[in-house]
């Protein structure tokens, strides 16, 4: 399971601060966006056993969207062979745009041959409160060690 690390700095920190996502476009010509930076906290399920890792994740969003976020991962493969994919869901609760609720979080990650490639979507629906209807996408990116976001969204009026 310690391969999951390894996969996690793989996929999250590409070269020269460039997103490693490859992330869908949302349409609309209503798109927003909120920027700033991340905390998160990632711990294995010792209890799990064989090829697939869980993780526990725990995020501190920080900028534009103040939140804290949970959240579960899967992992399998060989990041120290170039090769590796993982699926996550996050729990993402707090205030963006001066609105408070909470939406859904899609991760769908891989690596082949060492080229990391990122897809996370606000999963469909899971908007609640005052981010009822909440649509888009999460750009992570890593710059001098420091994680940060670009989230690509649209909210009904």
């Amino acid at each position: 399971m310690f391969f999951l690390l390894p996969l996690l700095i793989a996929l999250s920190a590409p070269a020269n601060g460039i997103s490693a996502m490859a992330a869908p476009q949302v349409a609309g010509s209503d798109m927003q966006q909120a920027k700033g930076s991340f905390d998160v906290s990632v711990k294995p399920n010792a209890s799990v056993e064989g090829p697939v890792g869980v993780l526990a994740l725990t995020k501190t969003y920080h900028g534009d969207l103040e939140a804290t976020a949970t959240g579960q991962m899967l992992g399998y493969g060989d990041p120290g062979g170039g090769n590796a994919a993982y699926v996550a869901l996050e729990q993402v609760t707090g205030m963006l745009a001066g609105r408070k609720g909470s939406f859904a979080l899609q991760h769908n990650g891989s690596m082949s041959g060492g080229k990391p490639e990122m897809n996370v979507v606000i999963a469909p629906g899971s908007g609640t409160d005052e981010l009822k209807g909440i649509a888009g996408r999460l750009e992570i990116l890593i710059e001098g060690g420091k994680h940060n976001y670009v989230l690509h969204y649209t909210l009904p009026e």
